[in-house]
């Protein structure tokens, strides 16, 4: 979900075919686990989240912006993202994360709808490695479910939108790499072509290494770009449901909008040649 929006409008890179021989598999383009090391597993049998990331004592998800901010206005948005409580956006059901978009009346700063955002901030920080979720993703008009990475230092850029769908083209989901290397911007996104992913769950992952960002879709490589200069420090992952207002990207939601973005696990992963930071 890029914090500059109508930087997302403008470019569009090209995949490469510059693919390692150590992310390859019988010809095709596959990531290679075996060359991975677990950092980081949720699997949603429990969720355990607050506006700070901390719950008794411990690290927990955190429900709000790095500085604790509940939506992004520059993007034209219309959500007021909401801790968890009874009549919060998020529920676990059979071992599923559920964040619920839906109308809202009384939210602070005019917003419409009531949603949920999610990030690994008191979780795991980490520079380089493989990200990913799996997930079902929400259909409609405005809806506009996103998981990305955003430095653990709280500036920006760099940031990595290993996913982020419109609701109104579940065939259809976009990634991104935003960084300024010399001052110099660097924004490319890139459409991919993929099956209804409102239809059941699929794996979104980035491959992020100090030479090669590379995108993968149930472990397929989809997208590959070069790792901008200033794309070199520990970030921590977000997943969230975004609800477009007037000239947003997604378009304006109807006033009965409602949405589930539902997320089987999220798990991160370093890369057994790189040391460790």
């Amino acid at each position: 979900m890029s914090l500059r929006l109508a930087l997302l409008l403008l470019l569009a890179c090209v995949a490469g075919s510059d693919v390692s021989a150590a992310e390859s598999d019988a010809g095709a383009s596959r990531i290679d686990r075996t060359l991975l090391q677990p950092t980081f597993a949720s699997d949603f049998s429990r969720f355990a989240a607050s506006a700070t990331g901390v719950v008794a004592g411990r690290p927990a998800w955190r429900t709000a912006y790095f500085g604790g901010d509940r939506t992004l206005p520059a993007n034209h948005e219309m959500e007021w993202y909401v801790d968890p409580g009874p009549d919060g956006p998020f529920s676990v059901v059979r071992g599923t994360l559920e964040i619920a978009a839906e109308p809202k009346a009384g939210l602070p700063h005019g917003m419409a709808f009531q949603s949920g955002l999610i990030t690994a901030q008191r979780l795991l920080t980490q520079r380089y490695g493989y990200f990913e979720m799996r997930a079902e993703l929400p259909m409609g008009k405005g809806l506009w479910p996103a998981f990305w990475l955003l430095p653990a230092n709280g500036q920006w850029p760099p940031e990595i939108d290993v996913m982020e769908m419109l609701g109104h083209a579940p065939e259809t989901y976009y990634v991104s790499v935003h960084a300024r290397p010399n001052g110099q911007p660097v924004d490319e996104t890139t459409a991919v072509t993929a099956p209804d992913l409102t239809a059941g769950f699929h794996v979104f992952g980035v491959s992020w290494r100090p030479d090669r960002i590379r995108f993968y879709l149930d472990d397929v490589l989809v997208h590959e770009t070069t790792t901008p200069a200033d794309m070199n420090r520990p970030m921590y992952m977000l997943a969230n449901l975004g609800v477009g207002g007037t000239d947003s990207w997604p378009g304006a939601a109807a006033a009965d909008t409602t949405g589930i973005f539902r997320i089987a696990w999220i798990r991160a992963w370093r890369f057994k040649d790189l040391a460790p930071d």
